[in-house]
């Protein structure tokens, strides 16, 4: 049965919605509740069919996204080495290798296998400890390699790179 032809309420579809600045809304109405918008946050998650959805140990349902699914809100740097908070509040290390700028002048790099993550300023700001800078322009090390983010027209759909 194709789940657009369950009617709705007796579905795991909607009318959560979240904009690509992180704001979450339901029936059109902005969540102000900061509680559970973290909690959405926390939830996030891609179902067996490869959409995004809320889970948690109670139940799931299928919610509309703009924009990547995860924000990195802090950055740690060890030993040059960066470890990223995600919005979920997870913790993952980063591959610079991963990192590119989208056409809104934002930091994004992939994160969780293959999902995309936004930097917040603040943690963008954070990674600056990371960078460096050479006679073609400022770069970040990883090993012996320099890398420069490239400028890409989607970051959201961004081939993994291999180690």
């Amino acid at each position: 049965m194709e789940p657009s032809s369950i009617p709705f309420g007796l579905s795991r579809e909607t009318t959560i919605r979240r904009q690509a600045d992180g704001k979450w809304f339901v029936d059109g109405d902005a969540i102000d509740n900061p509680k559970l918008a973290r909690a959405f946050d926390r939830w996030i998650e891609r179902a067996e069919d490869g959409r995004y959805c809320l889970k948690n140990d109670v139940n799931w349902a299928y919610f509309s996204l703009e924009g990547a699914p995860y924000f990195v809100r802090a950055v740690q740097v060890s030993s040059g080495q960066a470890t990223l908070l995600l919005s979920n509040d997870r913790e993952v290390p980063l591959d610079v290798r991963t990192l590119r700028e989208g056409p809104d002048a934002a930091l994004y790099c992939t994160v969780l296998g293959d999902e995309p993550a936004r930097f917040d300023s603040h943690a963008a700001v954070q990674l600056g400890e990371l960078l460096d800078e050479d006679a073609e322009g400022p770069f970040f090390a990883r090993d012996s390699e320099r890398v420069r983010p490239p400028r890409v027209a989607d970051p959201l759909h961004f081939p993994t790179r291999s180690p």
